[in-house]
């Protein structure tokens, strides 16, 4: 399994790598969109460019601790590089990842004018599409499934995720505030109130996938930290005994 998920942490590294420097670098969209493209700061006014550069990061760094750290189960020493990369994935890594591919193949479906109008087709290839868009969710559930990791205390946890979440949506405001544009079409076609609505459900829906993956990762590894947690218990009544 060690070498499975090295390779698969590589493969996700060289993956966002060759998106981004597509996404930034090689795209020739339309007199129109970079207008667009180039209000606001550019692609980094997105979250799904934010995305791409965290799990970018996060598998980086996931690929450096197989090399360099450990990949040791609960109740067990852990190296600093493993403690960063579970603190990254189980809070922001994992929910903004679900987030990107659930929110913008939700609204792709409902009316992708509100998200991914079809003028994009023209330049912005499929499979950029997907490394955009479906891997972040594609991805997250595979480092769930394939690898154990520590999650911190539900309220670190979930603060995390909403300190993340508050940062991006403030940022967005303040884009709309500076250039009177909105980043995302669905939002500039919202009367206010509505407008309001939709941010605070999004903020919501970062907090439920943060529990999802709590709630998934006890799923499917529960069972082997229950084990570790009895280990650990006989081992301390044994060094009670002796003394």
């Amino acid at each position: 399994m060690g070498a499975l998920t090295t390779l698969f942490h590589l493969a996700m590294v060289v993956h966002y790598g060759y998106g981004i420097k597509v996404y930034l670098l090689d795209l020739r969209p339309p007199e129109e969109i970079l207008k667009l493209r180039n209000i606001g700061y550019g692609p980094f006014k997105y979250l799904t460019f934010w995305d791409m550069l965290l799990q970018f990061t996060y598998f980086s760094f996931a690929f450096v601790n197989d090399m360099v750290g450990t990949n040791t189960p609960v109740h067990h020493k852990q190296s600093v590089t493993q403690r960063v990369r579970d603190y990254m994935f189980s809070t922001v890594a994992f929910s903004a990842g679900l987030f990107v591919t659930v929110s913008f193949w939700g609204l792709y479906n409902i009316d992708r004018k509100l998200i991914f109008p079809e003028i994009f087709d023209s330049f912005f290839p499929l499979w950029l599409n997907h490394n955009v868009h479906t891997t972040p969710g594609v991805g997250a559930l595979l480092e769930l499934c394939l690898i154990q990791h520590s999650f911190p205390s539900r309220t670190s946890g979930f603060a995390t995720v909403a300190f993340f979440t508050l940062i991006y949506l403030s940022w967005v405001c303040f884009i709309a505030y500076q250039t009177g544009h909105w980043v995302y079409p669905v939002l500039a076609n919202l009367i206010m109130p509505a407008r309001v609505a939709f941010i605070g459900f999004m903020m919501v829906l970062m907090g439920v996938f943060y529990f999802i993956g709590e709630s998934i990762h006890k799923r499917v590894w529960g069972e082997e930290e229950e084990k570790e947690t009895q280990k650990q218990k006989q081992k301390q009544k044994q060094k009670q005994k002796i003394k």
